[in-house]
């Protein structure tokens, strides 16, 4: 009887240990294909045309030589044009294989719902390519950008500032517009806050909940408002165009 539980055992041991190495070498074998993986726009995300993202990717075993072409395509919903795109679907071709590319979201796309291709290639004319495309779709809409502009103030201080367009509001009889647009301001110390539009009679206000920090602008100039007062940025004006 031991001596059939032994045999069992090392049956058991030798089958177990097979398999083990048959996984090992699959897994091996998996990993040593080439292969190329688009990370960024991988679905999900909404661009704005005129703004500036980095497409990004990561290859394996795919030689440094070797060159990245990105194309693009649009997909349902909405319906599509009744014959081909509206648009060039090649983005980039012959990039170095360096991992990102910032890309400048061209106004020639319309709003909508859209996938991204990659691939790997030795040489022009593309053959025997390693490719991959976004997981899901991304979406490209216009921009909600008002303007940007960048003041300097007093001690060659700045500020950048971004303006959002909101929605639009419905207005009551007999009271004002009600602000709902935004700003991004980007301090020269490195402060940098998000504040709603608020209600102003002169010029653009911005502010935080508190009002600790304000942002005005007015005509071709800005006021900064720390706890109420001017502060460390003063006599703002729009810097010159270069």
């Amino acid at each position: 009887m031991k001596k059939i539980v032994l045999i069992v055992v090392i049956v058991v041991i030798i089958i177990l240990g097979g398999l083990t190495y048959w996984q090992y070498k699959s897994a091996s074998l998996i990993s040593a294909k080439p292969s190329i993986k688009l990370i960024y726009p991988n679905g999900g995300e909404s661009l704005e045309r005129g703004s500036t993202y980095k497409i990004k990717w990561e290859t394996r075993g795919i030689p440094a030589t070797d060159k990245i072409s990105i194309t693009i395509r649009r997909v349902p919903p909405p319906p599509l044009a009744t014959e081909g795109q509206e648009f060039d679907p090649i983005i980039f071709v012959n990039l170095a294989n360096t991992g990102s590319i910032d890309w400048t979201v061209s106004d020639m796309y319309p709003d909508g719902n859209y996938i991204l291709g990659i691939n790997s290639y030795t040489s022009l004319p593309i053959i025997d390519a390693i490719s991959d495309e976004s997981d899901g779709v991304f979406h490209i809409e216009k921009s909600n950008i008002a303007a940007q502009t960048k003041y300097i103030c007093e001690g060659n201080k700045t500020i950048e500032a971004t303006l959002y367009k909101g929605e639009t509001m419905p207005v009551r009889p007999g009271e004002p517009p009600i602000p709902s647009g935004s700003a991004k301001i980007i301090l020269s110390d490195s402060r940098n806050f998000e504040l709603p539009q608020t209600i102003s009679a002169d010029g653009t206000r911005y502010a935080n909940a508190d009002e600790s920090l304000v942002f005005w602008s007015k005509g071709d100039g800005a006021i900064v408002l720390e706890n109420g007062a001017e502060k460390n940025y003063i006599n703002c004006v729009i810097a010159p165009s270069l």
